[in-house]
């Protein structure tokens, strides 16, 4: 039922009735002899009057619901007018607040889920860029920017070679856009950089089976391609390790078969030979194995209160008749608030033995090597220090890799395995300690071990 209609078609229809009585009550009195004008004009004004009245109070309601629909078309959807009139006036108010409270509630979800997806797209580790079917840029997140070094605000809209000079890349993102297929593809963002990505391209197909634009997602994997490479070292390293000995061995023992052992002199030699490089392999295994279980954490670490004076001197001990090999002095200072620290003895023996045997091997004769313990201020201290012939400078990032040798020829020589140091470091790591290493060339080296007071 239009109840507005009714009621504006009933004002007319009572206007037009007050209109017509005044006529005929005029008509009557001039039929008597006399017009009263005053008051058939006070009738029509009355009349007048009631519809001004009545027109009025839709017209302001109208007027409040034209402010409320302007206020939503600006995005304010809290403004709000009640009218309880029982008409479509009233029926438009309350639509409009209907409208206005589903407004507000998908706006709300979609700001969420904006929300949402900008938090995970800064939260990602890889870098993602949105661009269009004609190749410009429509969205890009934080860890993108800082890979390119730009920021969205400055790439937006924007070619791919606007942003960055890479045709290859360029290249591969036109190829995915005209054909709707995946690429893929490893890469330098640029010929100076060192870092390597592997880039993915996924073309966005809407609905109706057209490509409507694509996803590039740069992953850095420049980690990845360095433990490939150390694997690949790795492996090469070992076959050199075991076949140097082996094949030594092997020669000696076929040259024994072959008569030699007849000569017990040299017979005698040769054996000895044999016993040190099988002495060789075997410290090399050791090694190897014992490397193993720190790397996968299979060794269990368990702390106690560690005297450092014992410790020291236990160390010292052992190793006092490979030092007078060389008359090779040590020299302890160990500070007396030193007192204990907390490690796992046999672990802390074992990193101690290896760099006092460094020092040894690596010491000029009759020199000196000096073993230190003081208080730091993240726990304790220990400084292996020696007079001999140092390392160069562009050696100190790699010495703590395995198998590596700043003079391969002079640590074959003298029996290293090549692991030590990389025992060091993963056994100070486990104890969540820092080793640290300065050196200079025929002036000698000092390792510096930090363990934390718990």
């Amino acid at each position: 039922m239009r109840k507005l209609t009714l009621k504006i078609t009933g004002i007319y229809f009572i206007i037009s009735a007050l209109s017509l009585l005044s006529i005929v009550y005029a008509v009557s009195i001039v039929g008597k002899g006399g017009l009263y004008w005053p008051t058939v004009f006070g009738i029509y004004v009355l009349g007048v009057l009631i519809f001004y009245l009545w027109v009025d109070s839709d017209t302001k309601i109208i007027t409040r619901l034209n402010k409320m629909a302007k206020a939503f078309a600006g995005g304010n959807l809290t403004s709000t007018v009640f009218i309880t009139a029982d008409n479509e006036l009233g029926e438009l108010s309350h639509s409009m607040h209907e409208m206005a409270e589903n407004l507000n509630r998908h706006l709300t979800k979609t700001v969420q889920e904006k929300d949402q997806m900008e938090t995970i797209l800064a939260s990602m580790v890889e870098g993602v860029l949105a661009f269009d079917t004609t190749g410009r840029l429509m969205l890009m997140n934080k860890t993108a920017e800082d890979m390119l070094g730009l920021t969205f605000k400055d790439a937006a809209q924007h070619y791919f070679l606007e942003i960055l000079c890479n045709h290859q890349m360029a290249d591969l993102l036109k190829q995915g856009l005209a054909d709707g297929k995946r690429q893929v593809i490893e890469v330098k963002l640029s010929p100076e950089d060192p870092e390597y990505y592997r880039v993915y391209i996924t073309p966005i197909i809407g609905k109706n089976g057209k490509c409507q634009g694509a996803i590039m997602v740069l992953r850095n994997v420049t980690k990845l391609r360095r433990l490939e490479q150390m694997r690949s070292d790795f492996v090469a390293n070992v076959s050199h390790e075991l076949r140097t000995p082996l094949t030594s061995i092997k020669g000696y023992v076929e040259t024994l078969m072959d008569g030699a052992l007849e000569n017990f002199e040299l017979s005698q030699h040769f054996l000895t030979i044999i016993n040190s490089e099988t002495n060789r392999l075997n410290r090399l295994i050791s090694d190897l194995l014992y490397l193993s279980e720190l790397e996968t954490g299979r060794m269990e670490v368990v702390k106690k209160d560690i005297e450092s004076q014992q410790f020291v001197e236990k160390v010292i001990n052992l190793l006092k008749p490979v030092a007078q090999g060389k008359n090779i002095t040590f020299e302890t200072d160990v500070h007396p608030s030193a007192g204990n620290f907390r490690a796992k003895q046999d672990m802390m023996e074992q990193v101690l033995i290896n760099l006092l045997d460094n020092a040894i091997k690596y010491s000029h004769d009759e020199g000196v090597v000096r073993v230190e313990v003081c208080p730091h201020e993240q726990g304790t201290a220990i400084r292996v220090i020696d007079r001999g012939i140092g390392i160069p400078a562009e050696s100190l990032s790699r010495i703590f890799e395995r198998f590596y040798r700043v003079d391969k020829a002079r640590s074959r020589q003298v029996g290293g395995t090549g692991l030590g140091l990389s025992i060091v470091k993963h056994v100070v790591g486990r104890h969540r300690g820092q080793v640290q290493v300065e050196s200079e060339e025929d002036r000698g080296t000092t390792f510096t071990i930090i363990l934390p007071k718990i």
